[in-house]
């Protein structure tokens, strides 16, 4: 069974330069999941508003929520406030799969990070950081202590496997 990681974040109302560093930092974080033996899927690669302009919404809308209810995990950057980022946790909590959610320190304690995001049942991890570097380390960290919960998910009699 393939396991895929899908990276939500922020990809509008935002301006190009900020689009630029969000986009190389949903990409890190992707490749650090590589290295745990994930596919990752960015959905500004298929779907970024301003690159792939001539898809519809609802191309959009099937093309992400076939993607998270594909998923094995969803990461999700919420730091930058997002309706679709929103969307995509609560596809995920519908769809069954754990959400981990990344945001900085510093805008949590200015209280700028939706408390009904935090609490979506979907949630199984807060990674809070200080910079991009940070959270690196953080998912990093996360993913190794997730891995081994796969493995002991994969010790169940094949009948009951995932």
């Amino acid at each position: 069974m393939k396991k895929i990681v899908y990276i939500s974040g922020a990809l509008t109302d935002m301006s190009e330069e900020e689009r630029a560093k969000m986009r190389r930092f949903y990409e890190e974080l992707g490749e650090i999941c590589k290295l745990f033996g994930f596919e990752v899927y960015l959905p500004h690669i298929y779907g970024d508003p301003k690159f792939v302009a001539h898809l519809a919404p609802k191309q959009i809308d099937r093309i992400d929520r076939l993607a998270v209810t594909q998923s094995y995990l969803v990461v999700a950057c919420v730091g930058i406030s997002s309706t679709g980022v929103g969307i995509e946790i609560e596809l995920a909590y519908h769809a069954n799969k754990p959400v981990i959610l990344l945001y900085e320190q510093k805008k949590l304690n200015e209280r700028r990070i939706s408390r009904l995001v935090r609490g979506n049942p979907a949630v199984v991890s807060h990674i809070v950081y200080e910079s991009f570097d940070d959270a690196k380390v953080k998912l990093d960290a996360f993913l190794k202590e997730f891995c081994r919960s796969i493995v002991a998910e994969n010790a169940l009699p094949p009948l009951l496997s995932l």
